[in-house]
């Protein structure tokens, strides 16, 4: 007997941000089951949902292919938007005030991710090229290239949740939050509250409460608090350092939360101390060291591309520095300027979705967002392409 084992395997091309859409739909399903729109809508009799729960099909259609926020969120769900389309098709006036946000917002991400997100990716990805063909890097270029990646990820995603928001409101369309300077987060619960927000919400509605939640033991908290942000790396991609990522927030979460149980059981939450500066910087320090330094497992295309910029930051793998550390710091004195004021931004700068509320149109805020704008549109015409980041989830 002669059997062929020498199976060719299909080359299928998956649909571009299958995941988002995939999680959408979920929502929409579980919703429409247990039918907790009616409820929702707030005695909105008229709605979709609440004549006799029948869904029209182009309505579907329709939720399912807004496209701004299709491709890498927020995930919404139809209770958010199906009223909002029926105000918008019983009112065909020009909604001028929506769009003039619209385009504000739009211009704001369209310059964090082309001159800030596109510029920082270039000097991370040059770092992560050395190590994950087996190099090593200097301690001083170990750290600019976390750093680097660090930021980009933030302006990225964050330049992305802003267009998609400005095309939103372009339609006439208010979308959720979905970024809120989650590098500001004091710890790492926070930092989940903060970063893709109806991520967060979609594992917790879908997840941890069906899971449990917080109504069992502390142990089976525990437990599914671990699970959640577990799942959430699986969720990024199959690789290692992905279920590495999970694991590591999973136990940061566990142990933040272990920390409270502490002292809440010694009750000193009101501790003068814990309501320190110094307490709340040190917060931040740990917090965004541990970000920084997870986030290399995120990026690094293979395990020991991660472990050997590690190596790296912390001194344990020594490369000699150059010679001269002043005539290196000047070489890369652009990249130094971008970290500083990556810094700056931050921290101390309100998000793009606070300025969004107290915008008013006037001359000032024309010029600002043409300016905007028009660098966005000439670094994309002068830079190498580089797609958003979670493009690839």
């Amino acid at each position: 007997m002669n059997f062929n084992f020498n199976i060719p395997l299909p080359h299928i091309v998956l649909p571009l941000a299958i995941s988002f859409f995939t999680f959408q739909q979920i929502a929409f399903l579980v919703d429409c089951y247990k039918r907790i729109d009616v409820k929702d809508l707030e005695g909105n009799r008229d709605s979709i949902f609440a004549r006799n729960f029948k869904i029209d099909f182009l309505d579907y259609c329709l939720f399912v292919s807004f496209f701004p926020q299709l491709i890498a969120g927020p995930i919404v769900h139809h209770k958010e938007m199906m009223p909002q389309f029926k105000v918008l098709f019983q009112n065909n006036a020009m909604q001028w005030d929506k769009i003039s946000k619209g385009v504000f917002i739009f211009s704001i991400g369209f310059f964090k991710k082309v001159c800030i997100a596109d510029n920082f990716a270039k000097w991370a990805n040059n770092g992560f090229s050395v190590v994950e063909k087996g190099g090593f890097l200097n301690i001083f270029e170990s750290w600019a290239t976390s750093l680097s990646y660090t930021f980009q990820l933030y302006f990225d995603f964050s330049g992305y949740c802003d267009m998609a928001m400005g095309l939103g409101l372009l339609f006439g369309i208010l979308l959720p939050i979905n970024f809120n300077s989650p590098y500001q987060s004091l710890n790492i619960a926070d930092f989940w509250r903060r970063w893709h927000i109806t991520l967060g919400r979609f594992l917790k509605d879908y997840l941890y409460i069906p899971l449990g939640g917080n109504r069992g033991s502390k142990l089976l908290t525990l437990r599914n608090l671990f699970i959640v942000a577990f799942l959430s790396g699986i969720w990024h991609g199959a690789g290692w350092g992905f279920v590495i990522w999970g694991i590591l927030h999973g136990l940061a979460i566990c142990a933040h939360r272990l920390y409270g149980y502490a002292l809440e059981s010694f009750n000193i939450r009101a501790n003068a101390f814990l309501q320190s500066r110094f307490y709340k910087v040190l917060c931040w320090i740990v917090t965004f060291n541990f970000l920084n330094m997870t986030w290399v497992f995120f990026r690094a295309e293979n395990l020991q591309g991660a472990l050997n910029l590690l190596q790296g930051m912390f001194g344990i793998v020594w490369v000699e520095l150059p010679a001269k550390i002043a005539p290196m710091l000047l070489a890369n004195i652009e990249m130094l300027i971008y970290l500083v004021l990556a810094f700056v931004l931050v921290l101390f700068f309100s998000s793009s979705v606070q300025k969004l509320d107290s915008f008013k149109p006037s001359l000032k805020q024309a010029v600002l967002t043409g300016i905007l704008f028009y660098a966005a549109l000439v670094s994309l015409a002068i830079m190498p392409y580089t797609e958003f980041i979670y493009f690839n989830f």
